[in-house]
């Protein structure tokens, strides 16, 4: 059996929710989880894809479980309201 293949028991998962869920801890989170990789386009990389996985895997383990579709229907309604980059109009 793999580490990865057990998951955080109520205890630890609380633990994290309590350290990412500061405004200290969310900035922390966020910049880690750009660094990782999560919402960049997977490369061939091995390396990079395994980064990613384990940015996927802190999410999961911050749901307490995979993440549920309405977390995900949450995040998506957060996302299509946040404001475009202004755009070079090239004059």
């Amino acid at each position: 059996m793999s580490r990865l293949d057990t998951f955080p028991k109520n205890e630890l998962i609380l633990s994290y929710r309590q350290t990412f869920s500061s405004r200290a801890g969310i900035m922390v989170l966020s910049h880690m989880l750009y660094e990782l990789g999560v919402f960049l386009e997977v490369s061939e990389s091995a390396e990079d894809m395994a980064l990613k996985n384990y940015g996927t895997r802190l999410l999961n383990i911050l749901a307490g479980s995979n993440v549920n579709e309405s977390s995900i229907e949450d995040f998506i309604k957060r996302l299509t309201k946040q404001p475009l980059k202004k755009e070079d109009d090239g004059a």
